[in-house]
């Protein structure tokens, strides 16, 4: 079985490539992949290192170790991680604990004195695309706040609460420069009309921001997938100009962005050798 999902992924990736193109969400659903998906390619003098990971918020998960391990072992003259600038915490445990695989690489870096960057394209960037496809900005914005929900709930194991939502809609306003949908009374009463399955803000469920999906059950699932798709083009991009300019990059991401990702970027930086 797992010799069949590996050939499966492999002929993907290969038709894939020869279009220069990361994975459609159709192709990625057909398969299944090892976690944590780790890429390593070489041009030149640049390098790239790709970590996958499964989203983590705790500092005992085996990957915590094997991104340390790797990070030492690769010796990158600059990193990036998913989800933003968080700030750097003083240890891993704390590093990991609030913010993830994210906070864990930015402690790495600069206790190893590593640059190190968020690889994610600028906010307004993505509200662009997206309302170049069609989306209104209540649904946009709406998206990037409830998104954080579960997110919250994952992290600290408890629901978000209406001091928290203020603090989350404050930032997204001024982030997206999208105006309305400010208030959480706002933010009720759009749930209620864009969203008439959901009983209340704070139980939106994770699954409703899976961007691999069969039946949505909102406008949410599809304008999660038309993000990602923006978010790994600026990637392939980002990634790609750095290995070029002779960087030994390091970067951390979700292991199916990896996966998709994986063609692309081997169309423009030649065959990876498969880590993990």
């Amino acid at each position: 079985m797992l010799l069949r999902r590996r050939s499966l992924l492999a002929l993907l990736s290969l038709a894939a490539c020869r279009r220069g193109r990361s994975l459609s969400f159709a192709e990625y659903a057909a398969l299944e992949h090892d976690t944590p998906y780790v890429l390593r390619f070489a041009r030149g003098r640049g390098a790239l290192l790709f970590f996958g990971t499964a989203h983590t918020y705790d500092p005992s998960d085996r990957q915590v170790a094997q991104i340390e391990a790797r990070l030492a072992e690769f010796g990158p003259t600059l990193a990036f991680n998913e989800g933003g600038d968080p700030p750097t915490e003083a240890t891993v445990a704390a590093a990991v604990s609030q913010h993830g695989e994210s906070g864990l690489l930015r402690f790495l870096a600069r206790r190893d004195g590593v640059p190190v960057a968020s690889i994610e394209p600028p906010l307004r960037e993505q509200v662009r695309a997206l309302r170049e496809s069609g989306f209104a900005d209540e649904q946009i914005k709406l998206f990037f706040v409830l998104r954080q929900v579960p997110q919250h709930r994952e992290r600290t194991g408890a629901a978000m609460d209406a001091v928290r939502l203020a603090e989350v809609l404050r930032y997204f306003t001024e982030a997206t420069a999208i105006a309305g949908l400010a208030t959480p009374d706002e933010l009720a009463a759009t749930c209620a009309r864009l969203l008439p399955g959901l009983r209340h803000w704070s139980e939106v469920p994770q699954a409703w921001f899976d961007p691999v999906f069969t039946r949505p059950p909102a406008f949410t699932n599809v304008l999660s997938a038309r993000t990602s798709e923006v978010r790994d083009a600026w990637v392939v991009d980002l990634l790609t100009a750095q290995v070029r300019r002779g960087e030994r990059v390091f970067a951390v991401m979700g292991a199916s962005h990896v996966v998709v990702q994986e063609p692309a970027l081997r169309a423009r930086l030649g065959r990876p050798e498969h880590l993990a």
